[in-house]
């Protein structure tokens, strides 16, 4: 029903809790030094990643952009509970003040979730998109829960090529910051957009923001 009262307080609250996104810093770029006040929001993210993904799907005809401006769009939309959460361990992260060395041979290591990790990951995104998902009602809710499953399952080329554009995303902001200090450690972001960017168009913007 349009104007029903009680789906627009389920919405507000809906609203209120994304908007922890605006405030929730993307955990690797503090571990890289980078000051809390330059470190990009998940929503920082959440945006340049949704228009990175649209534009670039742009060239590929059988790929559906409205489907993935949607599913790009709720990406991270569970970290707004959970945080940002690395795929190392924060506590094995060297103090960058007592072994610099060892600080940046860690954090420009590509780092991969173990299955265990991966699914524990999983569990409370999902988790945590349940417990969002329950402030709205009707077409809402069931088309939101859908593109959850269909991105966390990899069930689409969009779903994929969303996942890939992430990637992409971070590498370009991992450029961005690597200028502003040459002796941030970002090896592991080109590491990772090599081994799991493969659509042609991503790939294209890859190479040509490396000078490739």
């Amino acid at each position: 029903m349009i104007g029903d009262p009680v789906r627009a307080k389920g919405l507000v609250r809906f609203l209120t809790q994304s908007l922890r996104l605006k405030s929730t810093p993307r955990t690797g770029w503090l571990d890289r030094g980078i000051p809390k006040e330059d470190t990009e929001s998940v929503a920082d993210h959440l945006y340049q990643t949704t228009l990175l993904a649209w534009l670039a799907a742009a060239g590929d005809p059988t790929l559906d952009r409205d489907r993935i401006l949607k599913l790009a769009l709720i990406h991270d939309l569970p970290e707004a509970i959970t945080g940002d959460k690395t795929p190392y361990d924060r506590g094995e992260v060297p103090d960058s003040g007592a072994d610099r060395v060892a600080w940046r041979a860690y954090l420009d290591r590509r780092h991969v979730r173990s299955a265990e990790s991966k699914q524990a990951k999983r569990d409370s995104e999902t988790e945590a998109m349940n417990q969002l998902l329950r402030d709205l009602h009707g077409n809402a809710r069931v088309e939101l829960a859908a593109l959850w499953h269909e991105l966390n399952e990899g069930l689409t080329v969009e779903a994929r090529f969303v996942k890939q554009a992430d990637k992409l995303e971070a590498y370009l902001q991992s450029l961005a910051y690597g200028k502003d200090d040459e002796a941030r450690p970002m090896a592991s972001f080109a590491k990772e957009v090599d081994n799991v960017v493969t659509h042609p168009a991503l790939v294209s913007i890859r190479d040509a923001a490396r000078g490739d």
